[in-house]
C-alpha cells in the first residue's frame, strides 16, 4: 500500500498535547517541547522516537496516544511479537495462519499502533521482525515506535546485527526517525508515587530475611513444571504458601512461587523462582495480567547473578514498568550499593533508571 494518497498519522494539536502533559504537574523542558511538536506534525507512515533513559519518550508518546481520536492499539514490543507468534503457531492442525493475517486480526481496525520498548537483542526476534514490520507498515495506520536505541544500534551484537539490517533499513526508509534531545533523567525525581511501579520499594534485608514472614523457594525448590499441581495458582480461593501459577500459552506449565493471592492480586516469589529458572518475557506478561502487586524476595548481590538471570530481571522490570504495577524488592544490598559495582545486564542504563523509581 505504498501508493496511498493520504497520511494515516492522526492529528493532535500541539496545545492539546502540551495541556495533557502539563496536567501531570510536570514542566516540559526544551527537548521535550521539541518532541511534542514532532508528534503533532504530519508524517507519511509514522515516527521512530529514540533517546536516553528518563527523557519522557513513553510519557509523551503515551499522552499523544491518549489524545489521538482514532481507533488505536498500544503494545509492548514483547507482547506484539508474542501474540503474533501465538496466533501463527497456535493455529489448529491443517490450518496455516500467516504473519500478515495474524497481525491484522491482532490490530483490528486500529489507525494508530504504538509499540513501546522497541529493543532487539535476540536473533529470533530479529527474524520475526523481518516479517512483522513490513506487514505493520503496510497497514492503513500510523506507527509509533519508541526505543532507547537509534535504529542502527538495534541488535548491537556484531555476530547477529546483520540479521536485523533489513528491519533497520525499513525503519529509516518509511518512518520519521528522531531523538528526544539529551537532558535530565526525570525518573529518579518521580520516586515515591502513591500507586503503580513508583510506589514500590527496595529493602535491604539480612541473610535469610525476606520481610514477609513467608518461607523459601516453595516446596522442593521447584521452578517450572509441566501439568497441574496442588498449588492454588490463579484458580485458588485465596493466598497460599508454596503455590504454583499457570504460565505459557495453554497454561499447562506451572511456575512455583512463594505465595499467590489472586483475589488481592499479589504475587510473591524469590529471585531464584522468577529469574534463575527459564521463565520467558511472555510468562511475565501473562502473570502481569493476573497480579498487580509483585513482591520479589532475596535478590542477590550483582556478582552472584549470572548473565541470563540478570537479563530476565531486566525483562521483568520492563514488563512491570510498562504495565505500571507495584514491585517491592527485598535484596542483599541497598539499591545504591547494588547498582554500583558488579556486572549489569544489557540496557543497564535503562534498567537502573527504572529501578531508581523504587523507594529505599
Amino acid at each position: 500500500m505504498r501508493g496511498r494518497r493520504h497520511s494515516p498519522w492522526p492529528r493532535v494539536r500541539v496545545a492539546t498535547l502540551t495541556a495533557a502533559l502539563e496536567a501531570d504537574a510536570k514542566q516540559l523542558d526544551a527537548g521535550q517541547r521539541e518532541t511534542v511538536r514532532l508528534l503533532c506534525s504530519r508524517h507519511a507512515h509514522g515516527v521512530y522516537l529514540h533517546g536516553g533513559v528518563g527523557r519522557g519518550k513513553t510519557w509523551i508518546s503515551g499522552r499523544f496516544f491518549d489524545a489521538a481520536e482514532v481507533p488505536k492499539v498500544r503494545m509492548h514490543m514483547h507482547a506484539l511479537l508474542g501474540q503474533v507468534t501465538q496466533s501463527v503457531t497456535g493455529a489448529p492442525a491443517g490450518r496455516q495462519v500467516s504473519v500478515d493475517s495474524a497481525l491484522r486480526r491482532l490490530l483490528g481496525d486500529a489507525r494508530l499502533v504504538y509499540v513501546d520498548e522497541f529493543h532487539v537483542h535476540d536473533v529470533g526476534d530479529a527474524h520475526l521482525l523481518r516479517r512483522v514490520l513490513p506487514a505493520l507498515l503496510d497497514l492503513e495506520a500510523g506507527v509509533l515506535l519508541t526505543s532507547n536505541y537509534p535504529p542502527a544500534d538495534l541488535l548491537p551484537d556484531p555476530l547477529f546485527h546483520h540479521h536485523l539490517e533489513p528491519v533497520i533499513g525499513l525503519i529509516q526508509e518509511r518512518l520519521t526517525v528522531r531523538q528526544v534531545p539529551d537532558g535530565v533523567d526525570y525518573r529518579p525525581l518521580t520516586r515515591g508515587a502513591d500507586r503503580g511501579f513508583a510506589a514500590g520499594t527496595w529493602t535491604a534485608a539480612g541473610a535469610g530475611q525476606d520481610g514477609t514472614g513467608l518461607t523459601g523457594d516453595g516446596p522442593n525448590g521447584a521452578g517450572l513444571t509441566a501439568g497441574t499441581t496442588n498449588g492454588t495458582g490463579t484458580n485458588g480461593a485465596g493466598p497460599a504458601t508454596g503455590a504454583s501459577v499457570p504460565v505459557g500459552t495453554s497454561g499447562t506449565r506451572r511456575l512455583r512461587v512463594t505465595a499467590a493471592d489472586p483475589a488481592a492480586g499479589v504475587l510473591t516469589a524469590t529471585f531464584a523462582q522468577l529469574c534463575e529458572h527459564p521463565v520467558s518475557v511472555h510468562d511475565y506478561l501473562g502473570l502481569a495480567r493476573e497480579y498487580d502487586h509483585w513482591r520479589l524476595l532475596r535478590v542477590p548481590a550483582p556478582e552472584d547473578i549470572d548473565d541470563q538471570s540478570f537479563q530476565r530481571f531486566a525483562f521483568l522490570v520492563d514488563v512491570l514498568v510498562d504495565a505500571d504495577l507495584r514491585l517491592d524488592v527485598t535484596a542483599a544490598l541497598p539499591l545504591d550499593d547494588w547498582a554500583g559495582p558488579g556486572r549489569l545486564p544489557r540496557d543497564a542504563d535503562r534498567f537502573l533508571s527504572r529501578l531508581s523509581l523504587l523507594r529505599g
